[in-house]
């Protein structure tokens, strides 16, 4: 029997995993009498056994594996040979072949962390109190805003939207303070010194040293394709892996420490390919420690399961889509693409001739490659979008059902093909529902005047099937790009109450006329019951927003249409009384604009003091109600006190 890894722990720190294969498939019972057997001798925990590292989340037992793999407790130097014969012992019990030992001894400072976290979040706090004499004119938003960037590691690059920042106003000094303010620069902060490093590996792995440069912390992973025989249970043996490389990012210490906000490992058991990733990465290490220690965990993968090809990877929305399966889909993975590095040094008929001619990658492989490569070519350039074509075309030869008919489609519409790309996004199949929404809005971009026949392709078939939020996004794309089309594109919105919260949110990403007309759509949705969250909001915001922009707009007679229509919702949200007073005193209403000012106040609307100023008021001025009714407030608001 193999042993290897077997040695004392340094630190208390240890922890390790212990990875076995056995000469034929084990059965469930097996399985569990090999743990149950290590927990008596100390070699793993008891708590682990149960449910052995799988990537099956479900109440089926467990299958025949010739590999498995658990959590191991590293020894003292005095329980070594212990552990040892108890190895030896299961082993030959069992007819396990070979089993692997390894440990890492180190975790992140997580203290140390979050009392500089803490700090800064403090300092910002108290520079960041919102001035409470600013009135909104317009409610903002109910999703949630982008997370603030709240550490960098030295050697990352900085975050887009700061890099933005920076280029808008490089001379602004109040910018660069609040960069500074919004990032924590330091270095690696560790409990018994760096974990393990690896500086190079003996397999291809692809951007790398790039990786170094381009490290991003809010999504970062890596990808990696299996060579050799392959054994029932290599998925357990990357998920020990899997665990032993964010248990380094855990200090048991500080409960509210998080690390990460989502962690997974995506498995492609059709072409022994795995992703192992990580979202919202901040952690207390510099990305040189980050990128080497995960290499390091790449190497020791290499030692026990031979890795053809590998790659670091940011595991962007594509990426996910290709590895979901939620609609039954088998999930892929592509972990490397030596046809990219043929086509550099050789030229694309030399690299074509390569992919035709080797088994090595399957068909879907070759097509996930050539697109890839096809991605690199600008499509707005009539000499680079022939090769992209070209590319795109030979990718649907090897997988029809592959990503590059979207691809395909923003290449003809970019070359103004508008023609073929309807053409080809006129598949009616349930696979081509994106490209249909995808060649809508790229002509809405690209060639708004022509988008006209292009709106066909959104049938209603496909608006009922189609994500709110993505058809809510398609509708902001329009109103800002090809604004004569919005009302057409509005009339295909299906009358769904769960698209109100997503099209009222598209109304702030665009100019005031077209956020008018959407709100206006949103009004006219089915009206979410009370108490139905984020959607009931968003309905009462809509009725609100929409007489202010009318409003705005000098319709006098549309605001005091939707100051009317908003009436039954104003005591949800007081905000529409103010509204409804400003468009009633825009046509001489002069009494009915008093009865929703002293509404207003009824109501405990928190801007009641800036009504009394409100220039949109200001033919109520003169008129002794009006005052009154504020002498009024202030005098409750003086006995109360």
């Amino acid at each position: 029997m193999e042993l290897s890894g077997l040695e004392p722990r340094r630190s208390d720190l240890a922890r390790g995993i212990i990875i076995a294969r056995s000469a034929a498939p084990l059965d469930a019972p097996t399985q569990r009498a090999i743990w149950e057997a290590l927990t008596a001798a100390g070699v793993t925990e008891s708590s682990e056994v149960e449910e052995p590292a799988d990537d099956d989340d479900t109440d089926e037992p467990d299958p025949p594996r010739q590999w498995i793999a658990g959590p191991w407790l590293p020894p003292s130097l005095t329980e070594v040979d212990g552990q040892k014969l108890a190895l030896e012992a299961v082993a030959q019990r069992y007819g396990l072949e070979a089993i692997h030992l390894v440990k890492v001894e180190t975790g992140i400072d997580g203290v140390a962390w979050m009392e500089m976290t803490t700090a800064t979040r403090t300092d910002e706090d108290e520079e960041d109190v919102a001035d409470p004499t600013v009135e909104q004119e317009v409610v903002d938003a109910i999703f949630d805003e982008p997370a603030e960037v709240l550490y960098a590691a030295p050697d990352a690059p900085a975050p887009e939207a700061t890099r933005e920042d920076a280029d808008e106003d490089e001379e602004d000094d109040d910018d660069e303070e609040e960069m500074s303010a919004e990032e924590i620069e330091i270095d690696s902060h560790w409990r018994n010194g760096p974990p393990p490093l690896e500086h190079s590996v003996s397999f291809p792995i692809e951007r790398y040293p790039e990786i170094l440069e381009d490290y991003d912390w809010e999504r970062f992973g890596v990808a990696l394709k299996l060579s050799g025989s392959a054994l029932a249970g290599e998925e357990s043996v990357i998920n020990a892996f899997f665990a032993l490389w964010l248990s380094v990012y855990q200090d048991e210490r500080v409960d509210e420490l998080e690390p990460f906000q989502r962690a997974d490992v995506i498995h492609d058991r059709k072409h022994r390919s795995a992703l192992m990733w990580v979202e919202r990465f901040t952690v207390p290490a510099t990305a040189t420690d980050q990128v080497h220690f995960l290499l390091w965990i790449v190497a020791r993968i290499h030692d026990v399961l031979p890795i053809a090809w590998a790659r670091f990877d940011n595991v962007d929305d594509a990426v996910k889509a290709r590895a979901d399966t939620s609609e039954g889909n088998d999930p892929f993975v592509l972990a490397g693409n030596p046809f990219a590095e043929r086509f550099r040094r050789h030229g694309e008929e030399a690299a074509l001739a390569w992919a035709v001619s080797q088994s090595a990658w399957s068909r879907r492989e070759l097509a996930g490659m050539l697109i890839e490569v096809a991605l690199e070519h600008d499509p707005d350039d009539k000499a680079t979008a022939i090769t992209a074509e070209r590319l795109l075309r030979r990718a649907l030869s090897f997988d029809a059902n592959c990503d590059a008919t979207g691809y395909l489609a923003i290449v003809l519409v970019r070359q103004k093909r508008l023609a073929e790309a309807v053409a080809l996004a006129g598949d009616t199949s349930p696979s081509n529902r994106d490209v249909r929404l995808l060649v809508i809005g790229e002509i809405a971009e690209h060639a708004p005047g022509d988008l006209g026949d292009a709106l066909a392709l959104l049938d209603a078939e496909t608006a009922r099937a189609t994500d709110p939020e993505e058809l809510s996004d398609l509708v902001g794309s329009i109103a800002r790009h090809a604004p004569a089309s919005l009302s057409s594109i509005l009339e295909k919105v299906p009358d769904v109450a769960l698209l109100v919260p997503y099209l009222y949110n598209a109304s702030f990403s665009v100019e005031r006329p077209q956020a008018l007309t959407i709100l206006r759509r949103v009004i006219t949705l089915p009206e979410p019951p009370r108490g139905t969250g984020e959607a009931r909001t968003a309905l009462v915001m809509a009725w609100n927003n929409a007489c202010i922009h009318a409003h705005a707009l000098g319709d006098y007679t549309l605001a005091v249409e939707l100051a009317n229509g908003g009436q039954k919702f104003a005591p949800e949200n007081p905000y529409i009384y103010h509204s409804a007073a400003c468009a009633y005193a825009a046509v001489g209403e002069i009494d009915r604009a008093i009865e929703q000012v002293g509404k207003a106040i009824e109501h405990d609307y928190e801007h009641t003091e800036k009504m009394e100023t409100d220039a949109d008021l200001a033919a109520l001025h003169a008129d002794a109600r009006f005052s009154a009714l504020f002498t009024e407030w202030r005098n409750k608001r003086a006995d109360l006190n």
